[in-house]
């Protein structure tokens, strides 16, 4: 059988292992290397095309695609299409990272192999490929899912999964509506059980649940009083106890314990192992990351979020009222920035940085003080430099990198290098 493969990124390469795994001939295409009638009539030739998330609908080699009128799959819905375990699901515009990773700390704690996949950059599809080789058992796969991802998505079915919040970001892929946004969102929904489809405890009382087109959800885990977690009148354990820091964390662990249920039944809730997992477990880098305290300032890196909401949610974890030094700003994705409004109350002053901080500026120039500045060290060492005891510098850019890091990664990383030496 022969298929297509478009895009020969990270999820290119893993669509490739599990196509060679199945012993398929396989074709590449990537924008700017395919031309006229001979590309068009071999892509007609393949059975199906594995479409990269990057690849815009909006390039030509999408839209070469679709008039080849040939079946378009994500590379999640290839994946899932082979996958021979059990499968639970996480999308959300915010939280994704850590609920997968915190699903995954959890289900290895009560006794499963369990491995996560998907947008956290884990291929899926690799690790199919590796089942069918036979060089792994099967674990239970954790898929944190991006909208990008649900796009072209047609059978994939998770026993459970979860929608944690909707916010504005990506809104430049579609055409900035969030009505577009939260229907494909809503799409990990399609072969879900009702009782298993989850909502973000953000979610359960926002008219933007509407958005997703489902109005069915299998909430029964609570947090009445903020701190204590419960289910049936139980306690199973205080956020206070763990290492979680902010109401964000408190639906990302919501919700992990949601699926937790779902998959495996309401007495592990209560298991002790659980608890002692739940208390251990601690967010990756590059979210509410304190990475340097000087002089009683403490720098925080957040260079994870890359979307308003989540500046948000920073703001009201580490913020007190005007004593936050925040760095703003990077690569826009045709968001709304008025949503910072609702946070600079804690913000002293905005040092704004990267392509769109004019934009930001223009935004949010009445609410706080700001400045603007051509380059990111000199953002990160004037914010440092005017600091005063008891504040804090927070690196929560509300955008994207990709305009002067690799990723947000490597802004973190260059933030953390910047605030443990001398300014130079």
């Amino acid at each position: 059988m022969k298929i297509a493969i478009l895009g020969r990124g990270v999820s290119g390469r893993s669509a490739e292992a599990l196509a060679v795994a199945l012993g398929y001939e396989i074709y590449f295409f990537e924008d700017g290397t395919f031309s006229g009638k001979d590309s068009e009539n071999e892509l007609r030739s393949c059975r199906f095309a594995v479409v990269s998330p990057g690849i815009p609908p909006a390039s030509p080699l999408y839209r070469m695609a679709v008039a080849s009128g040939i079946e378009m799959i994500s590379e999640l819905e290839f994946a899932a299409r082979h996958f021979p375990g059990r499968v639970l699901a996480v999308t959300g515009t915010n939280g994704k990272t850590t609920t997968t990773e915190l699903t995954v700390h959890l289900l290895c704690a009560i006794g499963f192999e369990a491995v996560s996949v998907g947008n956290i950059g884990n291929g899926w599809s690799e690790l199919t490929a590796e089942i069918i080789r036979k060089e792994r058992p099967i674990p239970f796969a954790v898929v944190e899912v991006s909208s990008f991802q649900l796009e072209l998505v047609q059978d994939f079915a998770p026993e459970a999964a979860v929608i944690l919040n909707l916010a504005s970001d990506h809104l430049d892929r579609y055409h900035g509506s969030m009505q577009e946004y939260g229907m494909v969102k809503g799409r990990i929904f399609a072969h879900v059980p009702s009782e298993n489809r989850i909502f973000g405890e953000s979610l359960l009382t926002s008219p933007l649940r509407k958005l997703t087109g489902s109005k069915a959800f299998g909430n029964r885990l609570v947090s009445p009083d903020g701190d204590t977690i419960s289910y049936g009148g139980r306690a199973i354990v205080r956020m206070s106890e763990t290492r979680l820091r902010g109401a964000h964390n408190r639906e990302n662990l919501l919700a992990a314990l949601e699926l937790i249920r779902c998959a495996c039944g309401d007495d592990v809730l209560f298991s002790e192992k659980l608890r002692e997992a739940i208390k251990s477990f601690s967010p990756g880098e590059h979210r509410l990351e304190t990475v340097a305290e000087r002089n009683g300032v403490v720098f925080i890196n957040d260079s994870k979020a890359t979307n308003p909401h989540a500046v948000l949610a920073a703001l009201n974890a580490v913020g007190k009222e005007g004593s936050v030094r925040l760095l703003l700003g990077g690569l826009d994705k045709g968001m709304d920035f008025s949503e910072l409004l609702g946070g600079l109350h804690f913000v002293r002053k905005a040092y704004l940085q990267g392509q769109c901080r004019d934009k930001i500026h223009a935004v949010i120039k009445d609410a706080c003080e700001c400045e603007c500045f051509d380059a990111f060290d000199e953002a990160v060492y004037t914010a440092a430099r005017e600091a005063r005891p008891g504040e804090t510098v927070l690196l929560s850019p509300a955008c994207a990198s990709m305009d002067m890091f690799k990723n947000y990664r490597e802004r973190g990383e260059r933030f953390r290098l910047l605030v443990s030496q001398p300014e130079r």
